[in-house]
């Protein structure tokens, strides 16, 4: 438990502390409970993020503190200086490095951290750097999951590769479910899509707030895409829903339509605005359809309900079959 932890803080000024600090966080992140693949991780960014103190402003501070949230624990790593900063959004790329460091970049960080900010620093210079990892249990429990699934995705008819992409994902008695659309078509469409989906898969657990900024980050370089995600809790009855852009989304319950949801536009990596996040009730014989554009939304749910009984996959694909755009890329998910 992070209370038998304390915080360490050292001073960053030559390759020596730079390896010690290291040091200190693979054994801080081990007596928290990661596992070895995270110390590794761990260990690496805070490498990287001591490397670049000394590489841009000579002298800094790397600050180790355990944290804990709602019953679970982490790490939260600061990196100060007082240097002349850097353009963030260029950093984020990754292999950046202006001056020999690991040349990870704040993208690799990025993904590799649960939460990751840059912060001004009021009437100082340089920059202040704050993220942090979570002790994640993926488990269930022995629950098993109660919903029903169906997708249906294809590339838009002249290309090769899919500009969509979509995301399940079971998370200790939650599913995660999503839809991904890459701005354009293509193979750069394709390549958004796969950065955003790469990031929410690694970050399930991660609130949707941090999420959409995590991909946000990470899509800066790409040409970013509209997103939207549902966390169904299997205990509560109930589903968190967040979105940017123009994936469509409704709930129904046999033939009526039950929810209207706040659309936000904008483009995720590309400055784009927080989403509105909803909780909503989840009753027993609910359906949720979850689509990207190139689905019309000129089709109707009562066209359908003679197959409630069937499984989701199957109305996905009739819907697909009675509204796809055969100028788009096309991707469905029916959640019931």
């Amino acid at each position: 438990m992070t209370s038998h932890v304390e915080s360490q803080f050292m001073v960053i000024s030559n390759s020596a502390e730079v390896i010690a600090i290291r040091r200190i966080a693979k054994e801080m992140a081990h007596n928290i409970g990661f596992d070895e693949c995270t110390r590794e991780e761990i260990s690496l960014v805070v490498s990287e993020l001591a490397s670049n103190i000394i590489k841009h402003a000579q002298r800094g501070i790397i600050t180790l503190t355990p944290v804990c949230s709602e019953q679970c624990d982490g790490l939260m790593i600061e990196a100060e200086d007082d240097g002349e900063g850097f353009n963030e959004f260029t950093a984020m790329k990754d292999g950046f490095s202006t001056s020999g460091t690991l040349g990870m970049g704040l993208g690799a960080i990025n993904r590799l951290m649960d939460e990751f900010d840059i912060l001004a620093r009021e009437e100082l210079s340089g920059t202040r750097i704050v993220c942090k990892r979570w002790l994640n249990d993926n488990s269930n429990h022995g629950q098993h999951c109660p919903l029903d699934f169906g997708i249906f995705s294809r590339p838009k008819q002249s290309e090769v590769v899919n500009g969509d992409s979509f995301i399940i994902k079971h998370i200790r008695g939650a599913s995660l479910v999503g839809v991904i659309d890459g701005v354009g078509h293509g193979v750069l469409a394709h390549q958004a899509a796969n950065v955003a989906r790469h990031y929410v898969e690694q970050h399930c657990e991660s609130s949707l707030l941090d999420i959409f900024k995590g991909v946000d980050r990470a899509c800066h370089s790409t040409r970013g895409v509209v997103m939207a995600l549902a966390v169904f809790d299997w205990t509560k009855g109930s589903f968190r829903y967040a979105s940017v852009g123009n994936i469509e989304v409704s709930v129904f319950n046999n033939s009526r339509e039950k929810s209207k949801f706040i659309v936000r536009r904008g483009i995720v990596g590309k400055h784009a605005p927080s989403p509105v996040i909803t909780e909503n009730e989840w009753h027993s014989g609910d359906s949720l359809a979850l689509h990207s554009d190139g689905i019309s939304t000129h089709w109707h749910w009562q066209d359908f309900t003679h197959l409630n009984n069937y499984p989701a996959q199957v109305i996905a694909e009739a819907i697909y079959h009675a509204a796809q755009k055969e100028h788009d890329d096309a991707t469905i998910v029916i959640v019931k």
